[in-house]
């Protein structure tokens, strides 16, 4: 095969996955609380009705990362904060949950596209080098300058991800301290820089598909 340095289509896989920690699974004394995840149980629950598995992998492009992805892992970051006692089926995650869970789902691909480049033997920076030597680069038959150029590309992919991801967080005011939960509302939250249409509840969207008035309350 060949490497097209240019290619829209090129991707990397990124694997996520929720590790089932509850509190009845410890038996680690060093364990810490903030390890432990009380909704690991129903969120395995939830997975199973919907179909799909705990560990799952998505790819990721250099402009952009499916919206599956961002829905899977809303609903790995839910906290008992969000819920409120609420079951994880009453929310809607195709939108934002809440400030912090957002925050929290955007900052966890970049840590698990910073975990994908940490498993390369060696950085872009060094294949970028090799390229360039070309009386060594050369000496390598077809197969093998074809894999470099492909790793490489992968590498810069994974990077620039990295950076949209991050000025995501920025330009939605995600970088501070102190964000929201959702307190129980399945609302949704619009963020800074988001559509400003108004949010329907998940009952609303539902009637909705149904074909049903979702004006739930026709006399406010």
């Amino acid at each position: 095969g060949f490497a097209l340095e240019k290619n829209p289509y090129n991707s990397v896989d990124v694997t996520v996955s929720i590790r089932p920690k509850v509190y009845k699974m410890i038996t680690d004394p060093d364990m810490e609380q903030a390890d432990l995840d009380p909704l690991a149980d129903e969120k395995l629950a939830f997975l199973q009705r919907v179909g799909r598995d705990s560990t799952v992998d998505f790819p990721c492009y250099a402009d952009r990362y499916p919206i599956e992805m961002l829905e899977y892992l809303r609903l790995m970051q839910m906290t008992p904060e969000d819920t409120q006692g609420k079951p994880l089926s009453a929310f809607d995650y195709s939108r934002t949950i809440s400030a912090a869970n957002e925050a929290a789902v955007l900052s966890s691909i970049v840590d698990a596209v910073q975990f994908q480049l940490s498993k390369y033997p060696n950085t872009e920076e060094e294949d970028a080098a090799l390229i360039q030597d070309k009386t060594l680069f050369r000496m390598l038959n077809y197969n093998q300058r074809m894999a470099i150029r492909h790793r490489r590309n992968e590498k810069r992919l994974l990077k620039r991800t990295i950076a949209a991801l991050e000025k995501q967080i920025r330009s939605r005011g995600l970088d501070v301290s102190g964000l929201q939960r959702a307190g129980g509302s399945t609302l949704g939250q619009v963020l800074r820089g988001d559509s400003r249409q108004k949010q329907k509840t998940s009952l609303e969207s539902r009637l909705e598909k149904m074909g049903l008035p979702v004006d739930l309350n026709p006399y406010s």
